[in-house]
């Protein structure tokens, strides 16, 4: 019991906390689909004092650990692809109670819908970060690692996915959504065209292990598929606390901080080829790659309350048809 007491708590300031050693892995707890868990008022002062901390350490170069060495880049790579994940899947959360809140007509839209597009951009920021080994390691060990699970392993398995599925589809603004529309959908077109970007980069054929069987489909879709995705990225279902989500949140957004303030985006002992995607050399996209841990540690502020979303653009203000 002591890991998951330790596993549940909240990260400290500045020393390596996450796993038993730098770019070590912890399990993530949340509660099953449709829970609200944010409704028992979690947003606490314990919360936002550990954001503060967080976002002033950032801020004066206190959050450094040991530099992944050559030899430490399967494990460095590996660790981004689980703990960016991990980001990835509270997002999703954190973004579908802002959709379900303006479906419900929320008083303050704009608020609501400001938030959205930060947690979207936020999400991009993870595909980035995820996406940021080299195309030998990810082919060599993340690639066969989901294979050997399932020969079609699928992202949009996740039990967490089906509740902004529609966003990312960015055809029309989400029910609800009277103001800050068009800025949500180019928020959502833009973590769209990094997907496809990362695809690319990684992937030899660009196609995913769903899409390579996608002429011989199979023949039913076991309900199991769900429990198979959450046992490979280390994710347990059970009735945890908004506090013990968002704990769990702001240390992953502190040891991700941590490895890119230590070891940049792009490791310099990494051997990378030269080959960038089109969609990935747009200055949005480079835009989030340069500020991608302010806009992950904005995304666990704006979680635990202790930031606003970011000012109203009067451009963005019109009503959605």
């Amino acid at each position: 019991m002591k890991g998951a007491v330790v596993a549940l708590a909240l990260p400290g300031a500045r020393e390596w906390d996450f796993g038993d050693y730098p770019y070590g892995l912890e399990p993530l707890t949340l509660p099953v689909p449709g829970n609200d868990w944010l409704s028992d008022g979690t947003a606490d002062t314990d919360l936002v004092d550990c954001y503060a901390g967080l976002a002033d350490a950032l801020r004066t170069g206190g959050l450094r650990t040991e530099p992944a060495a050559a030899d430490d880049l399967e494990k460095l790579f590996w660790f981004r692809w689980i703990a960016g994940h991990h980001i990835s899947f509270v997002i999703w959360r954190l973004l579908a109670g802002c959709l379900a809140r303006l479906a419900e007509g929320d008083r303050d839209r704009w608020t609501t819908t400001a938030a959205a597009i930060e947690y979207v951009r936020a999400y991009s920021a993870m595909l980035i970060y995820t996406a940021s080994s080299t195309q030998r390691i990810y082919n060599a060990v993340i690639r066969p690692s989901m294979y050997r699970l399932h020969s079609t392993f699928s992202g949009t398995w996740s039990a967490d996915y089906p509740a902004v599925r529609s966003l990312f589809r960015a055809r029309r603004a989400p029910k609800g959504v009277t103001v800050g529309g068009d800025a949500l959908l180019r928020e959502a077109r833009l973590s769209h065209q990094i997907h496809l970007g990362v695809a690319s980069k990684l992937v030899v054929d660009g196609r995913s292990l769903l899409q390579h069987l996608v002429d011989n489909p199979a023949a039913h879709q076991p309900r199991m598929w769900e429990t198979v995705f959450d046992c490979y990225f280390l994710t347990a279902r059970a009735p945890v606390t908004g506090h013990e989500v968002l704990s769990q949140f702001l240390r992953r957004c502190k040891a991700v901080v941590t490895d890119l303030a230590t070891n940049g985006l792009y490791p310099a002992v990494a051997d990378y080829d030269d080959f960038v995607p089109e969609e990935l050399r747009t200055p949005d996209v480079l835009a989030c790659e340069r500020d991608l841990s302010d806009v992950v540690l904005r995304a666990a502020g704006l979680a635990v309350g202790a930031v606003r979303p970011a000012g109203r653009n009067e451009r963005e203000t019109e009503a959605v048809n």
